[in-house]
């Protein structure tokens, strides 16, 4: 195999604060696109990066100052199709004011296969361009509930028909796997699975089709997730909310985040705190 050095640089504007940016960059376990195994990011902490039993990489944090930069080291790592290793490779996020919002650059700095040199832009690409900027710009809200955490999980999983979709939902909403429709006809369809349910704590849908007829593009809600976080504290409950997709780029971001607002701190916030129904 043929290596060489490789220096590639991918620049994104943002929206939110320095501080803000920096703080989703660092919680990588929610947007890095390789499972995370490790007590979170804090400076020399180490941590693994791996794909199933055959891509990984452990790795160091050599350089950290809050709000402004991180650099990672790979110190060891394997991808065992070729037996490729990356190690001494640095993964380098800057985060710098931009106006109002932030502007972030990340740069891979380390060893690449010769002829993966177009992939290595177009891994960085999505994972920067794509996944980081969802996780950053979707849009999210959160409210807090006088409920503890697993009332407030019952109340949106088994009662979706009663916050959400009405008499214009079907299907399961209660278990992992489980699918649903939500049909308004002549405005709204989309399909729901559920990939991800921790009982007290998450809540995971993916939208696996949607069609909204008042879009030039119908299906930009598709491959899109919903997300439903809770955090327990004092008998009472934070629940973050994130469509993870839905962001300033798409057409419908406007009028589905509103609409989004409206379901979620006045529909779902009134059936969890008085178990009355919006419809």
């Amino acid at each position: 195999m043929a290596y060489s050095k490789a220096i590639y640089s991918v620049d994104l504007e943002l929206s939110k604060s320095p501080h803000a940016v920096f703080a989703r960059a660092i919680d990588l376990a929610k947007w890095w696109p390789e499972e995370f195994v490790g007590e979170g990011i804090r400076p020399g902490g180490e941590f693994v990066l791996k794909s199933g039993d055959g891509h990984y990489s452990k790795n160091k944090v050599i350089e950290f100052v809050k709000d402004k930069k991180l650099v990672w080291l790979t110190t060891e790592s394997l991808r065992k199709t070729d037996n490729f290793d990356w190690s001494g490779t640095k993964f380098i996020f800057e985060v710098a004011a931009n106006g109002d919002g932030a502007r972030l650059r990340f740069t891979y700095d380390g060893i690449v296969l010769e002829h993966e040199t177009v992939r290595l832009a177009q891994i960085c690409d999505v994972c920067i361009k794509g996944m980081f900027y969802n996780f950053v710009e979707s849009f999210e809200v959160t409210i807090e509930v006088a409920k503890p955490a697993g009332e407030v999980f019952r109340c949106i999983t088994s009662d979706v028909a009663k916050w959400w979709g009405g008499k214009d939902l079907s299907g399961g909403t209660t278990k992992l796997h489980d699918e649903f429709v939500i049909d308004h006809p002549g405005a709204h369809y989309s399909k729901q699975k559920i990939v991800e349910l921790i009982p007290g704590k998450r809540i995971v849908w993916l939208v696996t089709e949607s069609d909204l007829s008042w879009l030039r593009r119908r299906d930009e809600w598709t491959d899109t997730k919903v997300v439903f976080e809770l955090a327990g504290r004092d008998g009472k409950t934070i629940l973050h909310f994130m469509h993870e997709g839905l962001t300033p780029d798409k057409e419908c971001y406007a009028r589905c985040s509103e609409g989004w607002g409206a379901v979620i701190k006045e529909w779902l916030l009134d059936f969890i705190s008085y178990g009355q129904p919006h419809f």
